[in-house]
């Protein structure tokens, strides 16, 4: 009875100061998840004519890049052993310094080898956040918690799609105070690097999205460890911690012992089906607007802008019907409106045909990618809710975010252009949403604790093998 007092202590009844100031804390990594994302792909021409890398060849550099997202696995699984607040400051740090490096790289392989980096911490940072509200606010409140933090990514997209014109100023044309404070940036660097002097906008744009990082950089040092972990760690005070590493293994690959192996094909796939998508659009969506429909870098940042600012409410809708009429429905609804929204989107090539669908794939990727995250964060206990979700969401889920990519570039010239590549890759989500009718899990309103008591008693797959108890923690 003890026992059972002591888990229901950690489940916080209501909001209180810290809750409130740890989201905003932690909305910093979901608003520069999006803030870098949307940076390569307004650069992503720019880089291209910079750097000498071919359309063709920037899928296959864009996936390299995104190597560093399923790296970050290694960083999850740590963060089951030592703590999330610990992982959270190694990953601001390296962030900011890898983010900031790219403004200085002469070649492609530099390019690749900061983005990388860049991309793995902020993979990272971002998946704790995640955890840490979700381990951390109620349980009536956990769905939309998360559903506003991962919106804020929207934002930072949004913040780009208005700063970008104003740096990545046209050859000949002169640019504001802004652009010469970004230029300025970037050859001070380069001058104090030993560099040769190289004046491109897309250099200044990566300079000046740096310099948020270092203020943000002292405020996480507020941050506390997760009551959760604390607890899990008072109950495993006996074992070796840090760098016991047969404990670290036999940790890592918990996640596929028969009592939550299904739930970890689950959450793979289901990010697979998305990603298939979404990669591949944000890789090659300015590229398409740019040089196939003709947008300028301001019309370009307007419908990103708008379409952002209007889709942002799919997060909100999404983190509203999860609470109220289930995880299963939202989540498989919104993944069959995203994949007609994104075929749209590039089989529209007028300007209005382009705010319209892309505020429609923002909605409804937004509310579908919410409804996962939600999944991935609630599935695994605490002892291992890192590790699954590093598993499920940083390494075997980003295949095809890796893969897709190379794949359309090298498709583009076969198939006949962009939009057919596109076309072919929509059936992802559709994919996603029969996945999620058939084998998730509905779990509205029940605590983490009473998730891991409903998975582990239930037959089909999610039940531990024949003399195989499993833990069941929080």
């Amino acid at each position: 009875m003890g026992a059972m007092s002591e888990r229901r202590d950690l489940e916080a009844d209501r909001l209180n100061p810290y809750l409130i100031s740890l989201f905003v804390l932690l909305s910093s990594a979901t608003i520069f998840e999006g803030f870098d994302s949307a940076m390569l792909s307004f650069a992503a021409p720019d880089v291209r004519k910079s750097l000498g890398i071919s359309l063709e060849n920037w899928g296959f550099i864009s996936g390299l890049t995104r190597m560093g997202v399923l790296a970050s696995f290694l960083f999850m699984l740590t963060a089951d052993r030592v703590g999330r607040r610990f992982v959270m400051m190694v990953t601001v740090a390296g962030f900011a310094v890898a983010n900031g490096l790219t403004a200085f790289v002469e070649t492609s392989t530099g390019f690749v080898i900061a983005q990388f980096f860049a991309r793995l911490f902020l993979t990272t940072e971002y998946a704790l956040a995640v955890i840490m509200i979700g381990e951390e606010y109620p349980a009536r409140l956990r769905g939309r918690a998360i559903a506003i933090l991962t919106s804020l990514a929207t934002v930072g997209v949004m913040v780009m799609a208005k700063v970008q014109p104003f740096v990545l100023i046209p050859d000949g044309q002169q640019g504001g105070w802004l652009h010469e404070l970004g230029m300025s940036i970037v050859l001070w660097g380069q001058a104090a690097l030993g560099l040769e002097s190289q004046a491109d906008g897309w250099r200044a744009l990566y300079a000046l999205g740096a310099i948020p990082l270092v203020l943000i950089l002292g405020l996480r040092f507020t941050l506390r460890e997760t009551r959760r972990f604390e607890a899990e760690q008072e109950e495993l005070k006996s074992e070796a911690r840090g760098i016991d590493w047969k404990a670290h293994w036999e940790n890592a690959v918990r996640p596929w012992q028969p009592l939550y192996r299904k739930r970890t094909a689950i959450v793979a796939l289901l990010w697979n089906c998305t990603h298939l998508v979404t990669a591949p659009s944000v890789v090659y969506w300015v590229i398409y607007a740019r040089e196939d429909l003709g947008l300028s870098t301001t019309q370009v940042g307007d419908i990103i802008f708008w379409g952002y600012g209007g889709g942002v409410a799919g997060h909100f809708v999404a983190g509203w019907l999860i609470d109220r009429i289930g995880r299963k429905f939202s989540c498989s609804f919104f993944y069959v409106t995203a994949a007609i929204s994104i075929y749209w989107l590039y089989h529209h090539p007028t300007v209005f045909g382009q705010y319209f669908w892309m505020v429609a794939t923002v909605f409804s990727f937004g509310a579908a990618m919410t409804a996962t995250h939600v999944y991935a964060s609630e599935l695994f206990p605490t002892e291992i809710r890192a590790t699954g979700y590093g598993w499920t969401t940083n390494f075997l889920g980003r295949f095809t975010e890796v893969l897709t990519p190379m794949a359309i570039g090298a498709l583009i010239i076969p198939i006949g252009g962009i939009q057919n590549a596109i076309a072919v890759v929509a059936i992802g989500p559709v994919l996603g949403a029969l996945l999620v009718l058939r084998y998730a899990p509905e779990t509205r309103g029940l605590t983490l604790e009473q998730i891991q008591q409903t998975l582990d008693e239930t037959s089909g797959g999610l039940q531990a093998g024949p003399g195989e108890s499993g833990r069941s923690g929080t």
